[in-house]
């Protein structure tokens, strides 16, 4: 088994910026990703990069269409118990 090596600086701060990111609004990380996702896809001459920087605009996409999706699923159960109540009532 290959021996364990200590995380390197670069390492801690790339995780402690992912964590602080956990508690920022998606609306802001998504954004922030976009931005970035610009950024790469304009300067980088790669296309190895460009693919990358495509997958992750895909990525903010399917996970904005989820989250869409989920939010109004949850609203729609929440004022469904509503509607029972009242109809039990009548």
């Amino acid at each position: 088994m290959a021996p364990r090596t200590a995380a390197t600086g670069a390492n801690l701060v790339l995780a402690s910026l992912l964590a602080t990111l956990s508690y920022v609004p998606f609306e802001l990380v998504a954004k922030l990703t976009l931005i970035v996702c610009l950024i790469i896809f304009v300067l980088d001459p790669f296309p190895e990069s460009r693919l990358v920087a495509v997958g992750g605009v895909g990525g903010v996409l399917l996970l904005n269409r989820a989250r869409q999706h989920f939010l109004a699923s949850s609203e729609t159960q929440e004022s469904q118990p509503h509607q029972d109540n009242k109809t039990k009532s009548e």
